[in-house]
């Protein structure tokens, strides 16, 4: 195999090949050929130090609890590796612990039904021989697991609804000094002056509250004001407490940037402010390490899992006053939970719900759409001013797609002008009207194989130069978050690199980022992309491919939440009656949690 790597001397190989044979006991060889890669040996190096090989070889599936950033799957492929049986008891007690919280992240759901959870776990193991109360008490006592009544939660989520919920009945621990209402009244009067508008009185009643609440929830649609009466808070805050320390944050990185722009003031992603460790899946600011903030603005809340509150609030010991912004009318966070419901369905903080619309210009029929979509009233979509239905078949769509997002493109003065303005949304990712089948097809018509253009083959995908890109994850050191969206500027080959790795470099709007094959899966084409992974961005141009075969991805929440992501135009193709029937269906399934009946216990 080392005849076949480019670059391979006569020396290289002797050295690699003396080095592998001088000693087979040797526990970088015997953990490497075992599955564990380098970076996992360091970690496991760092909690385990002289013991590491004694421990791994007992029981591997220990490092799933101790170790950041390995989970049940790599255990389990060393630990077969090495000659453990699929009915193990260290395996089964993992292999349970694991289920649970996959089944409960598939539902977004904090916790299973004890014995809905024991019903399917008996169905998935492998074994034959094996006491399942025996199971459960062994993850009781390894706090991998709570059991509460009829209830089982993994015990990270447990442990965050209880953080989460006694946090806020104690918060704050300081609060701001009192201003003079007249005072507040006179700066409110300022800043209209100085913005050139004029608020109206729910919007007046947003900013009086914020001063009187430590934690206010401010909640609407698009259109609603919600920006303005942000940027007039932080304003005015910054006049009366120049002494305080103020902070905004997202969930992504275009809705952090977008914030940013729109109040004209620093605003960063959760991740980047907590100082996320994507290879340790932790977060570095803590309760040792608190961030130094004393007014804490959240937007797009909505987004927002248990897991991350949870961590939030750890960091947040100094936090003085919090103002969570969100519309609770889009989807519920990717992760477990639905914190934003939860906390509004408590009735014990004050909230200030916007619902008329003031947004008159260029895209306020898109806003009257999603405003009608969410009070049941979307009977008809009429094609005018800002929206547009082509209907048609479904095989049809495709090509049709094409022709629109062509005419779009063509309203900018160049191709990477336009792939940042123009975004092709769609619910699910198979099918003829897919995710993935409507990106080969975008690719192939607006970046075609050229001469001298390179591209590189990653798994099922072609990467190719002047590809639109989207991220995946987060990538906090590299300044780039989970929906942000770049341009792939240059391919090297691995024969012109110094390490011998393939590298794609993408643009995220001035963001230089390298990817390797370490990193790849972290990206994929962003022609089309889901309405999850939008959520939180906003776009000039929106196009929404519509078609029965979505099937019950088409639902009131996921419709209302792409509709809104566009703010000068939006453009449907496909089947009308399909949208109308969406619109009208209702979430198939609760999300279960017991945030709610905590807070209501410590407040």
């Amino acid at each position: 195999m080392l005849d076949e790597v480019n670059g391979m001397t006569l020396k290289k190989k002797e050295a690699i090949l003396t080095g592998l044979s001088k000693d087979t006991d040797d526990k970088y060889y015997y953990l490497t050929s075992n599955h564990l890669t380098m970076k996992m040996i360091m970690r496991l190096e760092m909690v385990y130090g002289e013991d590491l090989m004694k421990v791994v070889k007992h029981n591997p599936y220990q490092m799933v609890y101790d170790v950041d950033g390995i989970g049940f799957v790599t255990a389990d492929k060393f630990a077969q590796s090495i000659g453990f049986e699929t009915d193990d008891p260290y395996r089964l007690e993992a292999f349970a612990g694991y289920q649970l919280m996959q089944w409960c992240v598939q539902r977004g759901d904090s916790y299973m039904l004890l014995d809905e959870f024991k019903e399917k776990l008996v169905k998935s193991i492998d074994a034959e021989n094996y006491d399942l109360d025996e199971i459960l008490t062994a993850l009781s006592r390894d706090r991998q697991i709570m059991i509460e009544e009829d209830r089982i939660y993994p015990f990270s989520q447990y442990e965050a609804e209880e953080y989460i919920s006694q946090y806020l009945a104690m918060f704050p621990s300081q609060s701001f000094e009192k201003i003079d209402p007249e005072e507040i009244k006179d700066g409110i009067e300022e800043i209209e002056e100085e913005f050139g508008i004029t608020y109206q009185d729910k919007q007046k009643e947003a900013i009086e509250a914020f001063f009187d609440n430590d934690l206010l929830i401010l909640t609407g649609g698009p259109g609603t004001g919600k920006t303005t009466i942000v940027r007039g808070m932080v304003k005015l805050c910054k006049r009366l407490y120049p002494q305080y320390n103020i902070t905004l944050c997202a969930p992504t990185g275009r809705a952090s940037k977008r914030l940013a722009e729109l109040t004209e003031c620093d605003a960063k992603t959760v991740h980047s402010l907590l100082r996320w460790d994507k290879d340790t899946g932790k977060f570095a600011r803590d309760e040792e390490d608190p961030l130094n903030i004393d007014l804490l603005i959240i937007d797009e809340v909505s987004m927002l899992d248990q897991w991350v509150f949870y961590n939030l609030f750890k960091a947040g010991v100094n936090i003085k006053k919090l103002i969570l912004i969100g519309d609770q009318d889009q989807l519920p966070s990717v992760g477990i939970g639905c914190v934003l419901k939860d906390l509004l369905d408590s009735e014990r903080f004050k909230v200030v719900k916007l619902e008329k619309i003031y947004r008159q210009h260029e895209g306020s029929d898109i806003i009257e759409l999603a405003d009608q979509i969410k009070k049941d009233k979307c009977e008809d979509v009429v094609s005018e001013n800002d929206i547009r239905f082509f209907e048609c078949d479904p095989y049809q769509i495709k090509n049709l797609t094409l022709q629109v997002v062509e005419h779009a493109l063509n309203r900018y003065d160049t191709l990477f002008e336009g792939f940042m303005n123009v975004q092709v949304l769609a619910p699910k990712y198979n099918g003829i009207n897919g995710i993935d089948a409507l990106n080969g097809a975008l690719q192939k018509q607006f970046n075609p194989p050229a001469k001298g253009k390179r591209e590189l083959q990653v798994g099922y995908r072609t990467y190719r130069e002047g590809d639109k890109i989207l991220q995946l994850k987060n990538q906090p050191d590299d300044d780039v978050f989970n929906g942000d969206i770049g341009i792939l500027e240059e391919i090297i080959y691995s024969k012109e690199d110094i390490n011998n790795q393939n590298r794609l470099i993408v643009n995220f709007d001035g963001v230089i980022v390298e990817y390797t094959s370490e990193t790849f899966m972290n990206i994929t084409h962003a022609y089309c992309v889901s309405v999850h992974k939008a959520q939180g961005s906003e776009y000039p141009i929106v196009i929404m491919p519509m078609a029965n075969e979505y099937g019950i991805m088409l639902q009131k929440r996921l419709l209302y939440t792409a509709v809104s992501r566009a703010y000068e135009s939006l453009i449907m193709i496909g089947q009308k009656q399909a949208f109308l029937s969406g619109v009208k269906r209702k979430e198939y399934y609760d999300r279960k949690t017991t945030l709610l009946d905590r807070i209501q216990k410590y407040l």
